[in-house]
């Protein structure tokens, strides 16, 4: 496990400095902000108000499920590993010149895996994608964008980052298997119009 984290920080490190350029940062900067629920909320409510049409409360009920979802498992793990940030990891390097860590934004410390701009972007994503299916390119693009931003803001691991994938990507199972069909089954509302669109 020991060689895996320090695997980690290095790619972190490389990844953090080598993809560093001045107009790259606004652009990681929104993408970070696309896994923030109070930029990502109103977006997709644009998209399902352009995409949903007769099918706009079910698919609310759905992204609302995925979304509770993966905060429940994503904040749990986020209490019960507890995983220190690259800034709090690198901080006496960082005080002795021999590490750099390109900041943007706030500088954060703990609570490091998995990300939760990640899991986020990627629950959205991936329920949109099932519901939308032709817009699964852009939005899968657009998630991974937020996952590797976290790592260009100095937030997050690339461990922190896959964590959060995975968990966007599980807490859309989730819903797939056994939430949807079950509250679609009593709202009497069509599951097979999402995979038809």
């Amino acid at each position: 496990m020991e060689g895996i984290l320090k695997m980690d920080q290095a790619l972190f490190l490389w990844l953090n400095q080598n993809l560093n350029h001045s107009w790259l940062n606004p652009v990681m900067l929104g993408a970070t902000d696309l896994g923030n629920g109070f930029y990502l909320f109103p977006l997709g409510l644009l998209l399902m108000v352009l995409f949903a049409r007769n099918n706009f409360q079910r698919d609310f009920v759905l992204w609302a499920s995925t979304s509770f979802v993966s905060f429940i498992i994503g904040t749990t793990l986020k209490h019960l590993v507890q995983r220190d940030r690259p800034l709090a990891v690198f901080h006496a390097r960082i005080l002795l010149h021999s590490v750099s860590v390109h900041v943007l934004g706030p500088s954060l410390y703990a609570d490091s895996f998995p990300s939760g701009h990640t899991f986020t972007a990627f629950s959205t994503a991936s329920l949109f994608a099932w519901l939308y299916p032709r817009l699964s390119l852009p939005l899968f693009v657009l998630a991974t964008m937020t996952g590797l931003s976290r790592i260009y803001v100095g937030a997050h691991f690339p461990l922190d980052v896959l964590g959060g994938l995975l968990i966007g990507l599980l807490s859309t199972f989730i819903v797939r298997q056994w939430i949807a069909p079950r509250w679609l089954k009593v709202s009497n509302l069509p599951l097979e119009a999402s995979e038809k669109r």
